[in-house]
């Protein structure tokens, strides 16, 4: 049986009297990847927010590698080797393109660094073209290799990409699959928000469908073949 690397547990969150999410689990095993489905407002980001501490759960539990991260703050979660490229891509206006990956630049905890400068300039060669540039010089589709490159010289175990294709060209969006998949084979753990079943089907071993801060579906890419009429209907109410 798979080891989990992320698990959250009967987790409730908040924002002010608004009950967002409402005992949610599902679990993460290590080198797979898992996608987060679900209509605008179902609380996919706020997953996201909650197991990086952002938005702390009011109760439940979120582990990591065994470890309950729960009470943690967000940089000391950070430092458990998560990446994180936030939807809009976080990009900082007075940073080149080069600046914002030697910035970020660090071995993981266990002193490897498998996912360094040159091998980041392999995977986006697009990037090699714009060191100089700044950051909000750059198409959405290079903002969104500038944050996912910023995020792999981290060397993370765990990466999560929330809306990983939003707003990009077609051409721009097989890119990003091809890197997703290249990262996972890399032996990164990812999850993954987005809208693309058929994308998300092929990439991930398991996905997770939330409705209204609750789980609606969790299951293998076979078992999402067989509940695919559920499934696309509660993206799609």
């Amino acid at each position: 049986m798979s080891t989990a690397l992320l698990e959250i547990k009967n987790i409730n969150t908040l924002y002010g009297r608004s009950h967002i999410l409402h005992d949610l689990s599902f679990r993460l095993d290590k080198g797979h990847s898992l996608s987060l489905m679900g209509r605008n407002g179902m609380g996919k980001t706020t997953t996201l927010k909650s197991i990086l501490g952002i938005v702390p759960p009011r109760s439940g539990h979120v582990y990591f590698d065994g470890e309950d991260i729960g009470r943690l703050p967000t940089w000391k979660r950070m430092r458990r080797d998560i990446a994180y490229v936030p939807e809009g891509r976080g990009i900082f206006h007075n940073l080149t393109v080069k600046e914002h990956l030697q910035m970020a630049a660090r071995p993981g905890s266990n002193g490897q660094a498998s996912w360094d400068y040159d091998r980041v300039m392999e995977t986006f060669p697009r990037l090699q073209e714009r060191l100089s540039n700044l950051g909000t010089e750059l198409s959405g589709g290079e903002q969104q290799m500038l944050a996912i490159g910023r995020a792999l010289v981290t060397n993370p175990r765990l990466m999560i990409l929330d809306e990983a294709t939003e707003g990009l060209a077609p051409l721009i969006r097989q890119d990003i699959w091809n890197v997703i998949a290249t990262i996972r084979e890399s032996d990164i753990s990812t999850l993954v928000v987005d809208k693309n079943i058929t994308a998300l089907k092929k990439l991930c071993d398991r996905h997770v469908v939330l409705v209204k801060g609750r789980v609606h579906f969790d299951g293998s890419s076979a078992e999402l073949d067989r509940n695919l009429e559920k499934v696309e209907r509660a993206l799609s109410l």
